[in-house]
């Protein structure tokens, strides 16, 4: 299956610092190929690097209680340590940032996906 990503998270994924990606549905299962593509218009994706598998697929929830930034994964909430990190290996660079692109796609609450595809777990 294609999972499209805007340009900027090309060099993120190809470094290997972006491991997974959040995403709206629940149309993802463990074991399926990924294409990795940029969009560039609904006739025109570019693949970027060679096909992986999504090693595990994860329920994930965004949402912003009382000014506070809380990010679920499988109903366990991330403490600020790990959400941290979660954040960066999704190649965002803050909380904030992570949380605007969040509101600006799908608004808030969010409940989606989080598609791996290394052998990490949260």
């Amino acid at each position: 299956m294609i999972l499209g990503f805007t340009p900027d998270f090309v060099p993120l994924i190809t470094s290997g610092t972006k491991v997974h990606t959040i995403r709206a549905g629940r149309r993802w299962v463990a074991g399926q190929p990924i294409s990795f593509c940029t969009n560039r218009g609904p006739d025109n994706l570019a693949k970027f690097q060679p096909d992986g598998v999504a090693q595990t697929v994860q329920t994930s929830r965004a949402a912003e209680i009382h000014g506070t930034y809380l990010v679920e994964v499988d109903g366990r909430q991330l403490p600020s340590p790990e959400l941290a990190e979660f954040v960066r290996r999704d190649g965002f660079k803050s909380v904030d940032h992570l949380f605007h692109f969040l509101t600006g796609y799908h608004g808030l609450p969010f409940v989606g996906q989080l598609i791996n595809w290394t052998d990490l777990v949260y």
